[in-house]
C-alpha cells in the first residue's frame, strides 16, 4: 500500500461523521426530568430594574503580545514565556497536457502547516519545529 493523503483521511472520516450523524440521532436515549416545585424551592426574590445594581466592568482580557525580538509573526502565551508562531501555505492548479493521444487535465493541490516554538529557559533558548505537508509543489 502506497501513502496516503492526510486531506484523504481527513475526507474519509468527514464521510463517516456524515453517515453516522443520522443513526447516532435516532438513537438517542430520553431523559426524563422531574417536575420543579417552585414555591419548594425558595429562590431569592428578584429585584425590580430601577433598584438593581449597576452593572460591574468587567476586565478585558490582554490580547497576545509580540515577540519582536525572535523575528515577524511571534506571539506570547499569555502567562508563560514560551512564543509561538504558525504558518503555512496552499497551492492549486491545474496540469495541463496535450500531446498525440489527445489532452488531459489534472486537479493538484498541495497545502503545508508549521507550528514553532521558542522558550527562554534557564539553560538556555528551547526550540521547537514541526512541519507537515501535503502534496508536491
Amino acid at each position: 500500500m502506497g501513502f496516503v493523503s492526510p486531506f484523504c483521511w481527513l475526507g474519509c472520516a468527514a464521510l463517516l461523521v456524515l453517515l453516522a450523524g443520522p443513526a447516532a440521532a435516532q438513537d438517542r436515549p430520553s431523559l426524563a426530568l422531574p417536575a420543579l416545585d417552585l414555591p419548594k424551592l425558595d429562590l431569592p426574590k428578584l429585584e425590580s430594574p430601577d433598584r438593581a445594581a449597576p452593572p460591574r466592568a468587567v476586565p478585558w482580557p490582554r490580547g497576545a503580545e509580540a515577540c519582536p525580538t525572535l523575528g515577524t509573526g511571534f506571539v506570547r502565551l499569555p502567562g508563560s514565556r514560551t512564543c509561538l508562531r504558525l504558518s503555512g501555505r496552499v497551492a492549486a492548479g491545474l496540469d495541463l497536457r496535450a500531446d498525440r493521444a489527445g489532452a488531459a487535465a489534472r486537479p493538484d493541490a498541495a497545502g503545508r502547516f508549521a507550528l514553532d516554538t521558542r522558550t527562554d529557559t534557564d539553560l538556555g533558548p528551547v526550540r521547537t519545529y514541526l512541519r507537515v505537508g501535503s502534496g508536491h509543489r
